[in-house]
Formats: structure tokens, C-alpha cells, sequence
């Protein structure tokens, strides 16, 4: 039984450092594109493609990651604008927290037959 409090442990710990990694990375490859903006401003035609991120911090933060994408959002002054970021990441967290708990208080017997 202990081994499986230890999996839930490292899973969600490494959920939540992944997610702290893919903000960051989010935020360091928008600012690289703002930087190369100003320096070699677009052609007026262009219009800017909208980027694939939401998508990957949902599922992270349906994962287990969505406490650690929230805290990163104001930790780096990142996307505090997006609606769907900041409304639905503290509701997923809070769910998560509600899983986990669960989870630890019922000892695993769910999963368990017998």
C-alpha cells in the first residue's frame, strides 16, 4: 500500500514540475518572438498565427498541474488577461486537490478489489 502513496506522490510531483517548465517555456518563447518583432517588425499583410498553448496547459492542468500553472501565471506576469486561464486553473485545482484527498483518505480501496 505504501508504494502506491509513493507513485501518487512522485506522479503528482512531477505533473506540477512539468507544468512549471511548460509556462516557463511558453513565456520565454513569446517574449524571444515580441523581441524578433521589434527588431524585424512583420510585413503589414501578415497576420500573426494564433498559438496552440491553451490546449497543453488544459490537459496539464486536468492532470494534476493546475495549482503549479496558476501560481506561474502571476509568478511570471504571464497571460494574467486570458479568461479561460484564469477562471478555469483554480477551478481545476481545486478539483485536483478534491482528487488527491480522496484519494490518500480512502487508502486506494476503490482500486483494490478484495
Amino acid at each position: 500500500m505504501v508504494i502506491l502513496y509513493i507513485l501518487l506522490i512522485a506522479y503528482i510531483l512531477a505533473v506540477n514540475f512539468y507544468a512549471f517548465l511548460l509556462v516557463k517555456s511558453l513565456r520565454d518563447e513569446e517574449r524571444k518572438e515580441e523581441i524578433e518583432q521589434t527588431v524585424n517588425p512583420p510585413a503589414p499583410q501578415t497576420t500573426p498565427n494564433p498559438k496552440r498553448y491553451m490546449g497543453k496547459l488544459l490537459i496539464t492542468g486536468l492532470l494534476g498541474g493546475a495549482i503549479t500553472i496558476y501560481a506561474c501565471i502571476f509568478i511570471f506576469k504571464w497571460k494574467r488577461t486570458e479568461l479561460l486561464l484564469m477562471l478555469l486553473m483554480p477551478l481545476i485545482g481545486v478539483l485536483n486537490i478534491y482528487l488527491w484527498v480522496l484519494l490518500f483518505r480512502s487508502g486506494f480501496r476503490f482500486f483494490v478489489i478484495g
